[in-house]
């Protein structure tokens, strides 16, 4: 989002330099007046188009590598955030945008509640009033006080001013500023984009009036004489605007000979800027997909030691906690700055390091609709197997009974392992529902974006000493790299193999949308899985935000259409989350 603003002001501030430095002196009034609109309007646009081009046959070719291990994690019920910027930001943006909109609703009750005598003067409609209201016009109608009629006839060079004004349709303009002002206040430059359409509206009207060969001399002085009258209201355009030392200098101005040359520079500017400042992605020269039976999670080099260190020893203070297994007191009292520099730290430990921690930190992406079934609901009503939060709030079971299951947009379901269980929350079962204004606050708020998670024990991983076979698709079904200390505990499977799941992720993977990245990316999909074998929920982290989306999409797509193997402790199902690794690395050709 920042970025798209950025793009934005930095887009119509090119524009209106533009405008002044070469167009604003010169007498071509309807070009300036398109080319203020369409700049305006394509500051907003170009930011978000994108644009699709080839990639050369020179660039970097990306390889993935499907990596086979799994790893089982439990979690902990997330407390609410007891502070976000994100909603102090947001609530002074709605403040002044729903000030500046009341402002302009109000400018247009003034205009509507002008009385006066309502007349058709040359098959336009004139308003006049019995105060001494100097003319302006307003969408259809141009406004004046009865002083400016004279046996029932009106100045004729003020009434080709205002009728020049409603021909060409003004108003329009100042409205599509003036919206654009109210959503978009924080572009400094709409204020000057305003005062350069108002001035070319002038302009235009000054024009239609100079047509018929009225002295220019005398004209000039009827302006001078308005601008002593009131100020009349905004959104509207006024006879007697005050900046009228441009306009007498462009009264007697003549037609440039390099009036053309202007034009295609601002022209040539939009075309430049629409192509720069777009967004692009890359076609063409698929991805080389390599899927390995069996890989091994290689390390690399941290990105710092001290980023290393620095994490340790925030986890030092929690130590007899985390040793002990209490993660659930552990999630309660880690202070919220010690888990955001946590956070902050994980992504740059390499693998050995993350490896060695007890605790993880993964994105979630954006939340999908998940409506509970009618067995859920009724399900979740036993108070024994199931706590249950609506919209982050803890409640009793039996409240469930006011709601239906169209009540809710999402549900999440959560194992929770003995060594995560609190004396307020024994169950086994942790369930999260939200209701629809909350599902649609979250997602527009982007709350879980982050998790912390406690990685199970009796889980180790251990190194695969096969290499990798260069471009070549393995027909063996691959195994398990993971031993697991606890025999009586098996992780949640494809259904037909981790071969079969590999091959399905390179031919629904798209690469086309990564720009050309040097040395490896790896990211990581999570896929909640319930006792079922139904995927609740999938998220993804990694080094590339492109890859890491279109990984996560990937994933996504296949767990839809998917009902896995779930994982068994004891030879019972359980819920349980399954981590996908994957690698991508740019090699020359």
């Amino acid at each position: 989002m920042t970025a798209i603003i950025l793009k934005i002001v930095l887009c119509s501030s090119i524009f209106i330099a533009v405008y002044y430095l070469f167009l604003e002196k010169e007498r071509m009034y309807r070009f300036n007046r398109w080319y203020l609109l369409s700049a305006i309007l394509l500051s907003y646009i170009i930011p978000l188009i994108n644009i699709t081009i080839q990639r050369p046959e020179a660039e970097t070719k990306p390889q993935i590598i499907i990596e086979e291990t799994a790893q089982q994690m439990v979690f902990i019920q997330p407390e609410p955030e007891s502070f976000n910027w994100m909603n102090i930001i947001w609530a002074i943006y709605a403040v002044i945008t729903l000030f500046l909109l009341i402002k302009s609703l109000f400018a247009l009750l003034a205009v509507r509640r002008i009385q006066g005598e309502k007349q058709i003067y040359e098959d336009y409609n004139i308003l006049l009033t019995s105060e001494s209201l100097s003319p302006f016009s307003f969408w259809n109608t141009i406004y004046m006080g009865k002083s400016y009629m004279e046996n029932n006839v009106i100045d004729q060079r003020i009434f080709l001013h205002e009728k020049a004004h409603i021909d060409q349709k003004h108003s329009i303009d100042l409205v599509i500023l003036n919206l654009l002002k109210i959503f978009t206040w924080f572009n400094p430059v709409l204020f000057l984009y305003k005062k350069a359409v108002i001035t070319n509206h002038e302009f235009l009207a000054d024009e239609a009036v100079l047509k018929k060969n009225y002295n220019i001399k005398e004209y000039q002085n009827l302006i001078l004489e308005e601008i002593l009258s009131r100020q009349n209201p905004s959104l509207t355009h006024s006879f007697n605007f005050n900046n009228t030392k441009k306009r007498f200098i462009m009264m007697k101005t003549k037609k440039s000979k390099f009036s053309l040359l202007k034009k295609t520079a601002g022209i040539t500017t939009l075309i430049v800027a629409a192509v720069l400042l777009s967004e692009r992605t890359y076609a063409g020269n698929p991805a080389n997909v390599q899927m390995p039976e069996k890989i091994a999670e290689t390390s690399v080099q941290a990105n710092s030691q001290n980023s290393y260190q620095e994490f340790k020893d925030i986890l030092a203070k929690y130590a007899d906690l985390l040793n002990h297994g209490k993660y659930a007191e552990f999630s309660k009292n880690v202070t919220e700055s010690d888990k955001k520099r946590l956070a902050e730290l994980y992504p740059l430990l390499n693998e050995n390091q993350k490896n060695e921690q007890k605790i993880t930190f993964f994105a979630l992406p954006e939340l999908k609709k998940r409506i509970p079934t009618e067995n859920e609901l009724k399900s979740f009503l036993n108070k024994n197997e199931y706590a249950v939060w609506i919209d982050s709030k803890k409640i009793e079971n039996s409240v469930l009974k006011n709601y239906k299951k169209t009540d809710f947009s999402n549900v999440s379901i959560s194992k929770i392992y003995p060594n995560a269980k609190t004396a307020k929350n024994p169950q086994p079962y942790q369930v999260s529902l939200m209701t629809h204004p909350y599902f649609a606050k979250t997602k527009e708020e982007g709350k879980s974006s982050m998790m912390m998670g406690f990685k199970r024990q009796e889980l180790k991983k251990t190194q695969d000493t096969i290499t990798p076979r260069e471009n070549n698709i393995v027909s063996s079904e691959g195994k398990n790299t993971n031993l697991q200390e606890d025999k009586t505990f098996v992780s949640a499977e494809y259904p037909n193999g981790m071969k079969d799941l590999r091959t399905k992720i390179g031919r629904t993977m798209d690469l086309n949308t990564l720009n050309s990245v040097n040395g490896t990316i790896k990211a990581f999909a999570y896929v909640h899985i319930d006792e079922t074998g139904k995927t609740t929920n999938v998220t993804a982290s990694g080094d590339n935000d492109v890859f890491n989306k279109e990984f996560l999409r990937t994933m996504t797509a296949i767990s839809s259409e998917t009902v896995w193997k779930p994982a068994t402790k004891d030879g019972k199902a359980i819920a349980s989350v399954l981590k996908i690794p994957a690698t991508m690395t740019f090699t020359k050709p």
